[in-house]
């Protein structure tokens, strides 16, 4: 073992306790540097290993298989407080051709504000000697000089093949004990670079490593939609020059996400820039409570200027550069709340559709064109109301049908069962010229054996006339000439008959209505195909009703003949 204590930090006790202690206090966040450290050291494998069972000795370590650092890495760039190595390193470019995501040079000093005592083993993959070193809070404190020196030294190490950086942070700050999977929740929203090429796994105790990944933030999400950022990008209008480089994943759930779990994280180069939110977009809305998701934006981290704060919480959003990106990315979000309102709606209304047995679509399809966009208004009303669940809305569909039930059976339901009879199944077919000269043939056929009853001893002279003329001969409004009289009994509400002359209205109308419905729907028809009536809207479905209730009022009337 070779001693060597030439190691020198060079420091500010103020820069490294704002820097460090008060703005790395929570564990995540300085574990996150240590992560990102090892991610750009070119690191394949991390292990995060946290003990707490003995209460009065918590420990971290943190084990990465990088490129480690040599001893004169250790001082030239880990030892030296705000180093920028994108100052030194033109390329920007690791071992495995990762882009460099550290920056400012000050994240090493988050060690401090979990740990006042930070103990580093460091190997440079194919050099034979390692260098190990302490970093003692205290001893830094007490150091009024500006300049600490480390205790270190450097020893060969037994396995050739040997590289990467072990780190174990002791005296920790912390009270309470761990739980990993609250740190390994917040680390992934931390990071979305985890994949077979970078792992990080978290150990407590020496129990089953938990391997972190970016899904692991969603598990918990019933997840219903989702839009690629591309997908949404290629449909906006409007022109940013870097939409083309935004790429993500957007979701939404069933039922409101938990409110950490709310918002869309921006990221660069595979760590955290921007805290999930929603861009300066007002979260009233409905829809933020059901959405999350991820956009990555990776040319933000190599403009010139640096866009992002120490913490990576969030953008500098009042550079030029960056209102420009909110514009864009508040566009998605705006896209997103109609899209997803869109979404919910036909689902919502296919769901209840099929709780209620009723389709609105075709329920409105049978409606004339003035009644049919007022209806559906306010079924679209009634649906996309948040105080009302799927169950009332169901009921209340159900009891709406019953009242108002298809257009055409609205009016079919209040037809004469006579002519329902005869006319129902060419009706149901399509075929309404068909269905209505059924009707008109019944209506004929009731007429005259109406007629014959009433007048026994004319029987002979009815069967002999035709439908027009049967009509003409036997309602009339002359009583004396009429064979059948429709009106004879009819009274006021009082019970006092009505004066001849109305008796001699209704009559007349019996008659000419009678004559004129068969005349002009049955017997002049009947030289052209059913085809052709209908293509030329002669006979359309709503003209057939039409027809069908004025006859199904002329055999009421008959009916009540005596």
């Amino acid at each position: 073992m070779e001693g060597n204590n030439n190691l020198v930090l060079r420091f500010d006790p103020h820069t490294i306790e704002h820097l460090g202690i008060k703005m790395y206090s929570q564990l995540p966040h300085a574990l996150a540097e240590l992560v990102a450290n090892a991610y750009d050291a070119a690191s394949t494998n991390v292990s995060i290993h946290l003990s707490d069972s003995d209460s009065s000795n918590k420990t971290i370590t943190v084990i990465d298989d990088g490129d480690g650092m040599s001893y004169e890495e250790v001082q030239e760039n880990f030892l030296i407080i705000g180093r920028k190595r994108r100052d030194y390193d033109a390329t920007r470019l690791n071992s495995k051709n990762r882009r460099i995501t550290g920056r400012k040079g000050v994240g090493k000093l988050a060690l401090f504000g979990i740990g006042k005592n930070i103990q580093i083993e460091t190997t440079r993959r194919g050099d034979v000697d390692k260098t190990v070193f302490n970093l003692d809070w205290d001893d830094i404190l007490n150091e009024t000089s500006g300049q600490y020196n480390p205790p270190s030294e450097v020893i060969k190490k037994k396995n050739p093949e040997e590289h990467g950086t072990t780190i174990v942070l002791s005296r920790l700050t912390r009270v309470s004990d761990f739980n990993e999977n609250d740190i390994a929740i917040s680390l992934s929203k931390l990071f979305n670079c985890f994949s077979s090429d970078f792992n990080v796994s978290i150990v407590r105790n020496n129990s089953e490593p938990l391997l972190l990944a970016r899904e692991m933030l969603y598990d918990n999400i019933n997840q219903q939609f989702n839009w690629r950022v591309e997908d949404i990008v290629s449909v906006l209008d409007g022109d940013y020059r870097h939409k083309a480089d935004l790429k993500g994943l957007i979701i939404s759930s069933e039922k409101p996400i938990k409110p950490d779990l709310r918002g869309i994280s921006l990221y660069s180069n595979g760590r955290l820039v921007n805290a999930a939110g929603f861009f300066g977009v007002p979260e009233a809305g409905h829809a933020f409570t059901y959405l999350s998701g991820w956009i990555d934006a990776d040319f933000l981290d190599e403009m010139h200027d640096d866009l992002i704060s120490t913490d990576r919480q969030s953008l500098s959003w009042d550079l030029p550069e960056t209102k420009d990106l909110q514009a864009y990315l508040q566009k998605i979000m705006r896209y997103l709340v109609k899209d997803w309102s869109a979404k919910r709606k036909k689902i919502k209304k296919e769901r209840m559709n099929q709780r209620s047995g009723v389709n609105i679509s075709d329920w409105a399809s049978t409606m004339p064109d003035d009644m049919k966009e007022p209806f559906l208004k306010v079924v679209d009303k009634i649906s996309s109301s948040s105080s009302i669940d799927d169950d009332d809305y169901s009921n209340v569909i159900k009891d709406l049908h019953e009242a108002l039930p298809d257009y055409p059976i609205y009016h079919w339901r209040n037809l004469h069962d006579g002519i329902k009879s005869v006319s129902e199944l060419k009706y149901k077919n399509g075929d309404y010229y068909g269905a209505l000269t059924e009707a008109c043939k019944e209506y004929v056929k009731a007429v005259r054996t109406k007629s014959i009853s009433q007048n026994p001893n004319q029987a002979q002279m009815i069967r002999e006339l035709d439908d027009n003329p049967l009509m003409m001969k036997v309602f009339n409004e002359n009583p004396e000439n009429a064979m059948l009289r429709i009106a004879q009994s009819a009274t006021r509400p009082d019970g006092t008959p009505f004066d001849d002359k109305t008796k001699g209205n209704l009559e007349s109308a019996q008659r000419y209505l009678s004559a004129g419905v068969v005349s002009g729907y049955r017997n002049p028809l009947s030289h052209e195909t059913h085809n052709d009536l209908s293509v030329a809207g002669v006979i359309s479905e709503q003209h057939c009703l039409d027809a069908l209730s004025l006859l199904s009022l002329l055999y009421t009337r008959l009916d009540n003949i005596g």
